[in-house]
């Protein structure tokens, strides 16, 4: 794709839309060509995010069940595609699409029919449908919307919700968590049923997000370089929040087995890493004397999400998990 100049533009304005987004804000989809400018752009970026989410689940085994899954808020769809491409929604074969823009509606709705014509797809924003996906929406609810939605998500089986990682968001998101722990199983980033360790005082200047990688093209491909350098974003810097629940029961996870929070900070011979688990968010050190192989895999980038790990006086002295 080559980006006109009147397009750059139109994509630096939807920007900073979304980041000054406040709830109550107005439908900013104004055309056909606006949506495909997203789509192409924004929304793949946030494909990129739901690719890590959908790796992660996979990895869990853990798959949404059969029966139909509602995409609310859906914008051009791409949550639902990254579903349907994916083992996790190998059991889905209806869709029900939702969005308060009859536009984006319009958009999903034609281009995930051509692209999977397997699949049949309507509209409607049916929350008692076994599979809920959500995306990107929690800077627009008020907390009265917000507090009606998630009555209306007690009746789902399972949700998939990915949001930005930013601070205000990703408490937002823990929120929502405290608020729908007793109804469901915790599948994902959680690693425990209890109370969220964020929300601890000592952890008030962390907040729960995670860091996907992009894929290659992002730094390949002309069209993304012009992207990043029209609208000053960093192709690198993908980071996302997220909650998956489900009424199903989950097979267990290996015996300590922890969270990995954030970004490993990396020293000349140390790791500074942040865990959850049951007992709370922590802080740990992880030294290149102690495991040269992991540091190693750690400066390569290649960092497990959910390793199995050993904790003694604030220093990892075992890390189970691929490197």
């Amino acid at each position: 794709m080559n980006f006109s100049q009147h397009a750059l533009d139109a994509l630096s304005r939807l920007r900073t839309q979304f980041l000054n987004a406040q709830e109550g804000l107005a439908d900013y989809w104004s055309s056909e060509e606006l949506l495909a400018l997203y789509d192409a752009t924004f929304a793949e970026r946030i494909g990129w995010k739901w690719n890590f989410v959908l790796k992660d689940l996979d990895a869990r085994d853990w798959t949404l069940p059969n029966g139909t899954l509602v995409d609310w808020g859906c914008g051009t769809g791409i949550a639902s595609q990254k579903i349907l491409q994916s083992p996790i929604g190998s059991a889905i074969r209806n869709v029900s699409l939702f969005d308060r823009s009859a536009l984006s509606l319009d958009f999903a709705t034609r281009k995930l029919t051509q692209r999977f014509p397997n699949i049949h797809f309507t509209r409607g924003d049916a929350l008692d449908a076994q599979s809920v996906l959500i995306s990107h929406v929690l800077n627009e609810l008020s907390n009265a919307e917000l507090s009606r939605l998630l009555e209306r998500l007690k009746r789902a089986t399972s949700i998939i919700w990915v949001e930005p990682s930013q601070k205000q968001i990703a408490s937002r998101l823990v929120e929502v968590r405290e608020a729908l722990r007793n109804d469901f199983h915790l599948v994902a980033p959680c690693v425990h049923q209890a109370s969220c360790g964020m929300l601890a005082p000592e952890n008030a200047r962390h907040w729960c997000h995670h860091v996907a990688a992009p894929p290659q093209e992002a730094f390949t491909e002309s069209k993304w370089a012009k992207f990043a350098d029209a609208l000053n974003i960093v192709l690198s810097d993908l980071s996302l929040s997220y909650l998956v629940l489900d009424k199903r029961s989950l097979k267990p996870l290996a015996p300590n087995v922890k969270r990995l929070v954030g970004n490993v900070r990396l020293y000349k011979a140390t790791a500074s890493v942040l865990l959850c688990d049951e007992q709370g968010v922590c802080e740990v050190e992880l030294t290149k004397r102690d495991l040269p192989d992991v540091f190693k895999a750690f400066k390569k980038g290649k960092i497990a999400s959910l390793p199995s790990v050993e904790v003694e006086h604030g220093r990892i002295k075992n890390w189970n998990a691929p490197i």
